[in-house]
């Protein structure tokens, strides 16, 4: 299948990106482990911005301060440039990769089968209940 070019902001920020690793010279350090490990430290960053927080809202961040929001923003910019820098050095072009599993994560999740539900797709296809009845047993796992 063909997918759409990428965005030219994209090409933009990877183009950025590259250009501020050859100015530091750190493209030596930034193999795939070493990105893989310094992408899983920012999630960390981030997920302890959320530790703690009682009744999130679905969308927003409405019981959080300017700093904390501030940080979040920050944390989501650390790790989308660390998985742009990863992807790169593993020659993996994010927008089509994204586009592919999109297309894969349908068919693991038809609507029919997976609307409501947090089941994964392998218990989807090994049971005949409707989904609703499993909206609250398990996360979802991809």
């Amino acid at each position: 299948t063909t997918t759409a070019p990428p965005a030219p902001r994209y090409d933009a920020l990877v183009a950025r990106v590259r250009e501020f690793e050859r100015e530091r010279d750190w493209v030596q350090y930034h193999g795939p482990t070493n990105l893989v490990l310094a992408l899983s430290g920012e999630v960390g960053e981030l997920a302890a911005i959320f530790r703690w927080k009682q009744r999130m809202a679905l969308r927003g961040l409405p019981n959080f301060s300017d700093d904390e929001r501030t940080a979040v923003r920050h944390e989501l910019a650390d790790c989308f440039l660390f998985m742009i820098q990863l992807a790169d050095a593993c020659g993996v072009d994010l927008i089509d990769v994204a586009t592919e599993k999109m297309a894969v994560n349908a068919q693991r999740y038809p609507v029919d089968k997976a609307k409501g539900s947090a089941q994964k797709y392998t218990e989807l296809a090994a049971t005949a209940q409707p989904a609703a009845a499993h909206s609250a047993t398990k996360p979802r796992r991809r």
